[in-house]
């Protein structure tokens, strides 16, 4: 069965831009993550979920690119 490249890269794409939809309030402050283990106190983790969001946006963009560059150009 063949990969449809396209499709592929459409949805990587797709989860690109839901990704820096979910970092923009973050880094603009508008909104703040935390975490609370059993009854202990809550924890902002903010700054662990900005680097990442910002991680898999890189690893998106990287397996983007290399799909972009040796799948669909070499398909051609």
């Amino acid at each position: 069965m063949a990969v449809d490249w396209e499709a592929y890269a459409s949805g990587v794409e797709a989860d690109i831009a839901q990704l820096k939809k979910d970092l923009a309030p973050l880094e603009a402050g508008e909104m703040t993550i935390g975490e609370r283990r059993g009854s202990g106190p809550w924890r902002d983790v903010t700054a662990e979920s900005i680097a990442r969001n910002k991680q898999a946006i890189a690893t998106y963009e990287a397996i983007l690119k290399d799909v972009r560059t040796n799948r669909i150009k070499g398909a051609s």
